[in-house]
């Protein structure tokens, strides 16, 4: 390894090393797809973002781009009839449907708010909920904040460096505020949303919001923080227009942040600096694809170069976490690269041939990925494990992302299949079935965790949503022989998760319409 890494253990070193020889293989195999003014992968932790290369990809007219989302699949002319007349665009979608039941403005802050007594369940509620996942800072620096704000109250400081430390412990407090314990016994999500403890979770970040003005004219590693936290917090509500722009303000800030001691890969701040970077990156990222942001998805979708060094706070809060984060972003960067890699698949002179070489060098990718995960993250471990259990969570997420990957690698051959170009290649039809046995595993493996309140969920309901349209889909093209025998029961999965969302988030409640007319009409065909 080059550079001067952080003094973790052996075991923590020996999954590095396998991390960089798994994208020293894949570059070595796709020199074209990592440019040429991308060097080869160094684990180099005083790589600073800044420095970092990005590849230099031709990029694909918006024509030639395959859209991964249940849009996308709307336009699919075997469901196109069912969407006359109604938008299809999810800003369309949301401006439609989007009702004023929750426009009531949450109550303010009261000094009795700030109870010591539940500052420290608070605090521990995040960092087990949200901090293990994206550890953007140090929690013994966040247990400061909280000590000092109680003992002084909050204020409105001028001081720019004081009101990031109390929109920190607001926003700590808010997220902490959200996790509610009896998720699986509500009838539906708004029946937290209308709990006194949500009212609460509210209180904070309102409170943090009317704060961050201060925070627009300066750039620094807290306001970073403080954005991206925000983004979190509006994530876990549904409200993932406005988490953008928090991911995207935190990124702004990172960009331009300045410090001469971000060269030192043991100086403190250059390692939170490079994990809000990435982890406001990949957030931004993911949620722009989703949100189809951008017309072409795949024109800046390379990913830092650097596996940015944990704070140090989370080498102490335990291994898993610190596997998890590694795995993440090499699982992350490799969904990328195939993503970017089926942009190409659209094109006149990509054959069949082509695509199948492609797809299963990325097989063999993710194989190796697998093969690299700790024991404590392995994904072959029973499903019994219960998921408040930390390494179950860990590996649930996980086996989410890879589950991402498995289906960018099969979408162009699903969607030759619908559209029946490609059922005279026996080849493709295989990589088509696939695809759709992986849509299935996708809904049936995010079952346990439907009801879940936190970052992932909206998007969660987005691709479980994709990949039931993906089946129906294939129904009406004639193809039912090609899935899996349980695909109804999947879709009535994504039916119920979809009914516990809807009066919460506004594209729910209209793919949960729509998904009811489409198996209605295919039961009705059926007879």
């Amino acid at each position: 390894m080059n550079g001067h890494p952080a003094p973790f253990d052996a075991a923590s070193l020996a999954i590095l090393q396998r991390l960089e020889n798994l994208e020293s293989l894949f570059r070595a195999a796709h020199p074209d797809v990592s440019g040429q003014g991308e060097a080869a992968p160094q684990l180099s932790l005083s790589i600073t973002p800044r420095s970092s290369d990005h590849a230099n990809l031709d990029e694909p007219g918006s024509s030639e781009v395959y859209h991964v989302n249940a849009e996308a699949v709307l336009e699919w002319p075997v469901l196109r009839s069912f969407t006359q007349g109604q938008p299809l665009k999810l800003a369309s979608i949301l401006k439609a449907h989007r009702s004023s039941q929750h426009a009531d403005a949450p109550r303010l802050l009261v000094i009795s708010d700030l109870d010591p007594g539940s500052a420290g369940p608070l605090l521990q509620r995040f960092v087990d909920n949200f901090h293990i996942y994206n550890p953007v800072f140090e929690i013994a620096q966040v247990q400061e904040y909280i000590k000092t704000t109680l003992y002084n109250g909050l204020g409105w400081d001028v001081k720019s460096y004081k009101a990031n430390d109390e929109n920190r412990q607001l926003l700590v407090f808010a997220l902490g505020t959200i996790v509610s314990q009896d998720d699986q016994a509500l009838a539906t999500s708004m029946t937290f949303r209308e709990s006194r403890q949500f009212q609460d979770a509210e209180s904070f970040f309102l409170a943090a919001q009317r704060r961050m003005g201060q925070l627009l004219c300066n750039s620094d590693l807290a306001g970073a923080q403080v954005f991206f936290l925000a983004g979190v917090y509006l994530m876990s509500t549904m409200r993932p227009f406005e988490a953008w722009r928090m991911f995207v303000q935190a990124l702004a800030c990172c960009q331009i942040l300045d410090s001469p001691s971000l060269d030192d890969p043991d100086d403190k701040e250059s390692q939170l600096h490079q994990s809000i970077y990435w982890t406001s990156f990949k957030s931004e990222l993911e949620l722009r694809l989703e949100l189809s942001i951008t017309e072409s998805s795949a024109w800046n979708l390379r990913y830092p170069q650097f596996f940015p060094a944990p704070p140090k706070g989370l080498q102490s809060e335990g291994e898993a976490g610190w596997y998890f984060y590694l795995a993440e972003i090499a699982l992350r960067r490799l969904g990328n690269r195939i993503l970017t890699c089926t942009s190409y698949f659209r094109s006149a002179s990509t054959t069949v041939a082509d695509k199948i070489s492609r797809v299963l060098e990325f097989e063999q990718q993710a194989h190796s990925w697998v093969e690299s995960l700790p024991q404590n993250l392995r994904l072959d471990q029973p499903r019994e494990v219960e998921l408040d259990d930390q390494s179950a969570r860990l590996r649930f997420i996980l086996n989410g992302h890879l589950l991402d990957c498995y289906e960018m690698m099969y979408w162009s051959f699903m969607v030759d299949a619908v559209h029946r170009t490609s059922l005279e290649d026996a080849d493709a039809m295989v990589f088509a079935r696939k695809g759709f046995q992986t849509s299935v595993q996708r809904i049936d493996d995010n079952e346990s965790g439907f009801r879940g309140r936190h970052h992932g969920t909206w998007l969660m309901l987005r691709t479980c949503t994709r990949s039931a349209l993906v089946l129906i889909a294939v129904e009406r093209a004639g193809l039912g022989n090609m899935l899996p025998a349980q695909w109804r029961a999947s879709v009535t999965k994504v039916q119920e998760l979809l009914h516990y969302w809807q009066d919460e988030a506004v594209d729910a409640r209209f793919y949960s319409r729509l998904l009811a007319d489409l198996m209605h009409d295919d039961f009705d065909s059926d007879k």
